[in-house]
């Protein structure tokens, strides 16, 4: 069951109160509040969810359809984990929702009002699925400017607030990662974190870093002091990538097989061989299967040769751990196969199916 969490209320949230809705809205509210009889059935839950989410589309008033988009965004804590299959249907429901919502806010007249909306979708936030999904798409319906200056707005009201949470620093980040603003990513990001963790900093360095602003990512990644366990993985990984932007390729390449060294990931790997000599690449893979992997196939192996297109040497890899094949979960070795297929080696495919 989730978490029941404390509601914050906005004040033009009840604001537009037309009677042809209220039986949406204070079905939406009964789930989002835990109290509807559907909560404890997750078939029924779905079910009526989607109803209402087909009543929303007929409703023909914009504010309307905010509004009772909002409340249905807030029951996405609700979303049962149990059930694999039910939950991607849960998560279908509400990702399809979210181009509605982007389409309608995109044209609403009413900016604070729409404010309001995503205000209360914000405060309440956690983590969940749904929400982070419309945050990230909020550069959709927002403008670079309302993206800022509702940004300023949660800022200031969680400076009043007691209870504030790292979760609504969290809603603020997805949104700015959406809009790829790493300068807003960053205030928000030392907000959460005034120590500046060194975690925080790679994080923020990143987000420079993926919009092409090597200055900034660098600057961040220089403050980054005695990086340890994970942070020197993606520290590494990160220099790595900046060493390569400025050309230094021969110190991008020792740093390169520092990494991989340290962390031996098929990832890591897969990177490391894209960019060293073909003689150097055929020495990391005997030894990576040699001495990295066990009497078993390892998917993300697979995967890896995939990219890398080693067509005969996944055929060998295959056909000398053909009696482990059977070992790999179903579904793994059903997208392997289907991915083979796509890539036209019916063949490689054939032998991840042979068992």
């Amino acid at each position: 069951m989730a978490k029941k969490r404390k509601i914050w209320k906005t004040p033009n949230f009840d604001g537009v109160n037309q009677s042809d809705f209220l039986k949406i809205r204070k079905v939406l509210a009964e789930i989002a509040d835990g109290q509807h009889p559907a909560i404890n059935d997750p078939e029924l839950l779905l079910e009526t969810l989607g109803s209402q989410v087909k009543k929303i589309q007929n409703l023909k008033d914009s504010g309307e359809m905010l509004n009772t988009l909002t409340s249905f965004f807030l029951c996405g804590k609700w979303i049962p984990c149990e059930d694999d299959v039910l939950a991607e249907d849960f998560e279908i429901l509400f990702e399809e929702s979210i181009p509605l919502f982007s389409e309608v806010a995109k044209n609403f007249g009413d900016r604070e009002l729409l404010f309001d909306f995503l205000e209360t979708l914000i405060l309440d936030f956690a983590g969940d699925f749904p929400r982070m999904e419309l945050f990230l798409a909020a550069h959709e319906f927002l403008s670079a400017e309302e993206i800022r200056r509702f940004a300023d707005r949660i800022v200031d009201k969680l400076r009043l607030d007691d209870e504030c949470e790292d979760s609504v620093f969290d809603g603020i980040l997805h949104i700015a990662d959406g809009a790829g603003d790493a300068e807003l990513y960053e205030k928000i990001a030392f907000l959460k974190d005034p120590d500046r963790s060194n975690r925080t900093k790679l994080d923020v360095a990143n987000s420079y870093y993926v919009l092409g602003d090597l200055l900034n990512a660098k600057r961040l990644l220089n403050e980054v002091s005695n990086p340890g366990n994970e942070d020197e993985e993606e520290f590494l990984d990160l220099k790595i990538g900046l060493l390569f932007q400025e050309k230094k390729e021969k110190e991008a390449l020792d740093l390169a097989e520092e990494l991989y060294e340290k962390f031996p990931k098929e990832y890591h790997l897969m990177s490391l061989c894209q960019v060293v000599s073909p003689s150097r690449k055929e020495e990391l893979l005997d030894a990576h299967e040699e001495f990295r992997l066990g009497v078993y196939v390892s998917p993300n192996y697979v995967n890896l040769l995939i990219s890398l297109s080693e067509w005969n040497r996944l055929e060998s890899y295959l056909e000398k751990y053909k009696q482990e094949i059977h070992l790999l979960d179903g579904e793994v070795r059903e997208e392997l196969a289907e991915r083979l297929e796509s890539l036209q080696k019916k063949n490689l495919a054939k032998m991840l199916r042979r068992i």
